[in-house]
């Protein structure tokens, strides 16, 4: 109300009402989550052709869990499950988070992790009883020179129903493999629908793997 007495008492109403506008906008969007730099960039919105937008925790709740399990070499699962869990718990990346969870609702016990390094957009590693051990996706396994055929193939099929794939191994070969979904936000569909209706066509960008960016893209 004060505002709109000081627009009403100036000399020139436009001149005070444009800074007026400008901060309501910014103050507006704000409120809203969207973090505007300033005026300039306010007024540069309209000739918006594209918009980025990250998948995890913007498209989809960031909240993803563990769907599917599968120990691999004869280990014992609880005991698989263990070591990626352990691992897991250091790592405050959302799909490793979804592992830990999953394991601590079954009441499986973490053991102690020396010498954790997490490995930017492939995992993390660490030793565990004097042990190395390896949490990560298929481009750290590959790294690692686990890619055989059959594996390939589990993975592709849990990628192709928009699923993140984790696999853990050791020095020797993978010893179990994860399977982690995110779902959607409600609100995201009819979002980017309306951005689209206002002509600003919209791109995805993930560090998750081609599959599971196609899925959610879909």
């Amino acid at each position: 109300k004060s505002l709109v007495l000081l627009v009403i008492a100036c000399p020139c109403a436009l001149v005070i009402s444009t800074p007026v506008t400008i901060v309501s906008g910014l103050a507006a969007a704000a409120r809203r989550g969207i973090l505007i730099k300033g005026g300039v960039y306010l007024e540069e919105g309209r000739k918006l052709a594209w918009l980025a937008l990250d998948k995890t925790g913007t498209i989809t709740h960031g909240k993803p869990a563990q769907t599917d399990f599968k120990a691999l070499g004869g280990i014992d699962p609880e005991v698989a499950r263990c070591l990626a869990a352990s691992l897991a718990s250091r790592s405050d990346h959302p799909v490793s988070h979804a592992i830990a969870v999953a394991a601590e609702a079954d009441g499986i016990m973490l053991r102690e992790v020396t010498n954790f390094s997490a490995l930017a957009g492939r995992g993390a590693t660490g030793l565990i009883g004097g042990r190395v051990y390896r949490l990560g996706n298929f481009r750290l396994m590959t790294e690692n020179g686990f890619s055989a055929p059959s594996l390939v193939n589990r993975i592709d099929a849990l990628e192709r129903q928009g699923k993140s794939v984790v696999l853990l191994t050791d020095d020797i070969q993978p010893l179990a493999l994860f399977g982690v979904a995110d779902t959607i936000k409600e609100s995201s569909r009819e979002a980017i629908a309306d951005l689209h209706r206002l002509g600003v066509r919209t791109m995805m960008l993930t560090g998750d793997n081609q599959h599971t960016a196609e899925a959610i893209a879909r």
